[in-house]
């Protein structure tokens, strides 16, 4: 690989980081708003901040997917390995997003299975969520001048 391609899947994987980052830290501060029982209008903002975020990091999990089909012989660098943590850990946190929201849609109404599939698919999605944060945190540090 080039010196200039390896240039350019890096700045992919820093927009994945960023956009990971971001999306850890609106789910945060939403948490925070509805757990301090924030105004409805604050926490109608930050839900609105959450969504744009989730959109964003399914466009850079995306991008970098792409770049990487695109580019080999990057195997050897520590960053390239925690960008792969921070895909698939956001991958597996948008499976489980796009999974509850199925499930609150369902047409066959909401009885005691169905409760019980959002409750514990909403418990995968939080726990996914944990571990993108963490595979963020880790990217950072193979990263320390990623801003």
């Amino acid at each position: 690989m080039t010196p200039q391609a390896k240039a350019v899947l890096r700045d992919i994987a820093d927009t994945l980081y960023h956009a990971a980052a971001d999306s850890c830290r609106h789910h945060r501060r939403y948490a925070e708003l509805v757990d301090h029982d924030a105004s409805d209008t604050d926490q109608k903002t930050a839900r609105a901040a959450v969504r744009l975020s989730d959109e964003i990091l399914d466009e850079a999990v995306d991008l970098y997917e792409i770049a990487c089909l695109e580019e080999t012989g990057h195997g050897d660098d520590p960053w390239w390995h925690k960008a792969n943590m921070v895909w698939r850990n956001a991958r597996e946190y948008l499976r489980h997003q796009a999974a509850s929201k199925r499930l609150l849609r369902g047409e066959g109404g909401h009885g005691k299975n169905e409760f019980m599939e959002l409750r514990i698919e909403h418990e995968l999605e939080a726990s996914a969520l944990l571990r993108l944060r963490q595979a963020s945190e880790s990217y950072k540090s193979a990263r320390p001048g990623v801003a």
